[in-house]
């Protein structure tokens, strides 16, 4: 999933190019009450940290720290409940990205509100830096079956971290959960307006299930429910995307012209992979790019509506031997990693979905599809991963459907290859007041005019039913 995301520069998940409203809300003026305000490049008005327990279950534990930022309403008809942004991931950054991520304030009238959740970004992070020795295990050509021991192995330093008794942070949905009504209650507001992507829409799902009573609305785009696995359908979700992919290809003039026979070129270029890995240079070095690589590139180009127009020239690049293209896709991967912390992620993740069999059902899913059976790198790694990460035991972890009345816009995407449509369709059935919006020519977490205009209306009147005119005026994928 990685990070809320088609917008940012991210891994995903996770999940993302450069929000184009990169615009501030309001007018600030600074009130800096925080050891991270030098950091913060964008005006707001209220930053400083609140101090939650490293485990609510065993609070004797003692206490770590969650950044805030809040950027205050200027506006004459101000509303008391504010909108909260939950990134995605887990382990996705926000503070740091401040001056983006300040871009996604949907109504003028209302604060806004970003935090770095627990062992990431500004809020005490832990084993920072551990995301930039991924390209290392992508540039060697590892098997997919013992990609999981390279990846425990780069993070050795950070397992014996995790590992020692001085280290009491736990993690999981539920314990970020309880962050979030901590943050609430130390900044004074009475409800929020939850406004995740992602991952963050688990999170925003389980905040409403806790403590109801505090939400006023939900926004929730790019759905990963507490009751859908993540291993279970990577490659049912991939394939899905590619299958659009190729079907719309085949209908589009252009397209079809400019790369014909795209399936094919596709499913010739899994067989030669399957065989031999191809080899390509970046900055003097070698980058060996085997099957499981080439699949996780493609799956990140099918994230955003403008990467998915790249998406074909992307594949016959790489039969064609054109490195400075392949290269291209390559580099931009590479720079999206450093907004996941890599450790905060698995250590979520393994509270979260731990328990479950997770390389079984990944095995049971990519046996459906013999083009991408071997999975994708790093994904498909998780599995295994977790089974050896370490973590704070925490028995308050459901991870069953959510059942609420509160007012909630889901938002998809119908190109997402990560969390589809149906994961949206599916948390509606326990979500009795729900409004479930498919925009046609978008991938992870749609995020354009459209999808502002009609959040701002859902906000002020969150009991009428929602227009998603404008998303059937969405312009089609254009493969220039």
């Amino acid at each position: 999933m990685y990070v809320l995301i088609n917008l940012f520069i991210m891994r995903q998940p996770i999940l993302l190019a450069v929000l184009f409203f990169i615009v501030l809300s309001c007018e600030s003026q600074e009130n800096h009450n925080c050891l991270f305000k030098d950091q913060i490049n964008v005006k707001h008005d209220l930053c400083g940290y609140v101090d939650v327990p490293n485990n609510w279950e065993k609070k004797a534990n003692g206490t770590t720290e969650i950044a805030y930022m809040v950027i205050k309403s200027k506006s004459s008809n101000r509303k008391e409940d504010p909108v909260i942004f939950i990134q995605g991931g887990p382990g996705g950054v926000v503070l740091p990205l401040a001056h983006v991520f300040s871009g996604l304030s949907i109504d003028i009238d209302r604060d806004f509100i970003m935090y770095d959740q627990r062992g990431m970004g500004f809020s005490n992070a832990i084993c920072s830096g551990l995301s930039s020795t991924f390209l290392d295990i992508m540039a060697a050509d590892i098997p997919l079956d013992q990609e999981d021991e390279a990846l425990l192995e780069v993070s050795s330093d950070c397992m014996k971290t995790l590992t020692d008794p001085n280290f009491k942070m736990a993690f999981g949905t539920t314990e970020s959960v309880k962050d979030i009504e901590a943050l609430r209650q130390h900044l004074g507001y009475k409800q929020l307006n939850i406004f995740g992507g992602s991952y963050g829409t688990r999170l925003g799902l389980k905040y409403m299930e806790l403590y109801p009573k505090r939400v006023r609305t939900s926004i929730l785009s790019g759905l990963f429910p507490p009751e859908i696995r993540m291993y279970d359908n990577i490659c049912t979700n991939l394939n899905r995307s590619l299958d659009k992919l190729f079907n719309t290809c085949e209908t589009d003039s252009k397209c079809a012209v400019k790369y014909p026979n795209l399936k094919n070129n596709f499913t010739e270029i899994c067989k030669q992979l399957d065989l031999k890995a191809k080899t390509f240079s970046i900055d003097n070095e070698t980058l060996v790019i085997n099957k499981q690589d080439f699949l996780l590139l493609v799956q990140q180009l099918l994230y955003d509506r403008k990467t998915i127009a790249e998406a074909p020239a992307f594949i016959m690049a790489f039969k064609n031997d054109d490195a400075n293209t392949v290269i291209q896709s390559i580099q931009a991967f590479a720079s999206r990693l450093g907004i996941i912390n890599v450790a905060a992620y698995w250590s979520v993740m393994v509270t979260d979905e731990g328990g479950f069999n997770n390389s079984k059902k990944l095995e049971e899913d990519g046996k459906q599809y013999p083009n991408i059976a071997s999975g994708l790198s790093l994904f498909s790694s998780d599995a295994d991963v977790l089974k050896s990460w370490p973590s704070q035991n925490n028995t308050n972890a459901s991870m069953s459907a959510v059942v609420s009345n509160i007012p909630t816009l889901l938002v998809s995407g119908e190109w997402d290859p990560v969390t589809p449509p149906s994961n949206a369709k599916r948390a509606a059935k326990s979500l009795s007041n729900a409004n479930h919006v498919i925009f046609p020519s978008d991938g992870h977490c749609p995020m354009n005019a459209c999808f502002f205009e009609m959040a701002k209306t859902f906000l002020n009147n969150p009991e009428k039913a929602v227009d998603d005119t404008c998303t059937k005026a969405s312009r089609p994928i254009r493969f220039d």
